[in-house]
């Protein structure tokens, strides 16, 4: 008896510290969000190449040829126009964005040690502390050679802000039996944004923290994103949308003849299998003040108004244009302060797509249209303004404050 005591099956949590305050951000976006200031220095612009001045000239000359003979409407040509600021970034942040390519393989601040061979083993994490309703995800060994190593870390995904949890290990031994480890907590740090899986998602929930106005911002209600998955189950797309974050309704800022054809090229799953009501309100980026657009923001906001339609998830197809406009426009609503504005559009540049900045010919088109103009001005205020001026009531943006804010 003395000596199966001994020699018993263990599971020790490492990190993080028994209590400790856990900042969900991984030290690269941690990086990004604290360096407001470097990341925003606009690189300088090169010189054209001799070969790109003979391709701006013979396309400016084709351009006035077509403007002289009547712009005529079967043959459209446009005018040259230097691209090398739709979209950069400058020598910080390019150097940033390659330490997190490989800081997404390394960085799992959570760690156990085993005093046995782990094949497989279940982490969970729960807010309360009989494990009701954990956020559980399975860890497979890695196989260096022909020894199997016991599995050590984790990277969640899904925690909230601002939130205790309980977390625990559970394994089995190489004879079946089920090994359970001490159970630890700690608390995640309430600094917004809450980013779902890893940076490179380009997932994100619009909640957390607290606006400007000090009101705290309800999470799980509310989520920004890319396209739905490609050439997954109806299940699997079910158990993230539906199962882990409970979403009821998708507001799809791309055209349904877009998202048709990338059902049928990407093998991008329709989320409506899996019971979710998708709604269609197509928006140009940036471009807000179109008058194609200003009928779809009005309508999208009688969705975002009604406490019924949540949890929300809206994208577009790379989550970046289309909808870091949207995004803004309701930390507009939300309150956000003046910052914020800049860290929620910026942070899709980890996507791995084409980095996105505020001095992106195309970002700062956004900024220009909501920033302040003159003292006294504030971002959520002239956002405020335009969605009066299109047509969203007063009572819309006040349903939609009493959804998303806690107060």
């Amino acid at each position: 008896m003395y000596l199966s005591l001994l020699f018993a099956a263990s599971i020790t949590l490492a990190t993080p510290e028994n209590g400790a305050t856990y900042d969900t951000h991984s030290p690269c976006v941690k990086e990004f969000l604290e360096n407001f200031e470097k990341r925003g220095e606009k690189p300088p612009r090169p010189a054209l190449t001799e070969e790109e001045i003979k391709a701006r000239d013979r396309m400016n000359e084709r351009y006035e040829e077509w403007v002289k003979a009547g712009r005529p409407k079967d043959k459209k040509v446009k005018k040259w126009e230097d691209r090398f600021n739709f979209y950069m970034c400058n020598d910080w942040t390019k150097e940033l964005m390659k330490r997190a390519e490989e800081e997404e393989k390394t960085w799992k601040p959570f760690t156990w040690n085993a005093d046995f061979t782990v094949k497989e083993a279940r982490v969970e994490f729960s807010e309360t502390e009989d494990f009701a309703k954990p956020i559980a995800e399975k860890v497979k060994a890695e196989e260096k050679g022909k020894t199997v190593v016991s599995a050590k870390a984790i990277r969640p995904g899904y925690l909230k802000l601002g939130t205790k949890y309980w977390w625990r290990v559970t394994a089995e031994t190489d004879s079946g039996e089920k090994v359970v480890s001490d159970v630890r907590t700690f608390t995640t740090a309430d600094v917004p944004p809450r980013m779902i899986g890893k940076p490179s998602l380009n997932f994100r929930d619009m909640g957390g923290g607290k606006n400007a106005d000090g009101v705290k911002v309800r999470q799980g209600l509310l989520y920004r994103g890319q396209a739905p998955m490609t050439k997954v189950s109806v299940e699997a797309l079910k158990a993230f949308y539906v199962d882990k974050l409970g979403v009821k309704t998708e507001v799809d800022l791309r055209g349904k003849d877009e998202c048709e054809l990338r059902q049928k090229n990407y093998g991008e799953v329709e989320t409506s299998l899996a019971g979710i009501e998708h709604l269609f309100f197509p928006i140009i980026p940036y471009h807000v003040t179109h008058p194609s657009c200003a009928p779809n923001v009005r309508e999208m906001f009688k969705v975002f108004s009604d406490a019924s339609k949540y949890p929300i998830y809206f994208n577009c197809a790379v989550g970046s244009d289309r909808t870091g406009t949207v995004a803004f426009i309701l930390d507009g609503v939300i309150g956000r302060d003046e910052r914020y504005y800049y860290d929620n559009y910026e942070l899709p540049s980890f996507n791995k797509n084409l980095p996105r900045f505020r001095y992106c010919r195309k970002g700062s088109e956004l900024f220009e249209t909501f920033g302040p103009k003159k003292e006294g001005e504030t971002t959520r205020g002239n956002v405020i303004k335009y969605l009066l001026k299109i047509g969203v009531t007063q009572e819309e943006i006040d349903a939609t404050r009493r959804i998303l804010l806690e107060k």
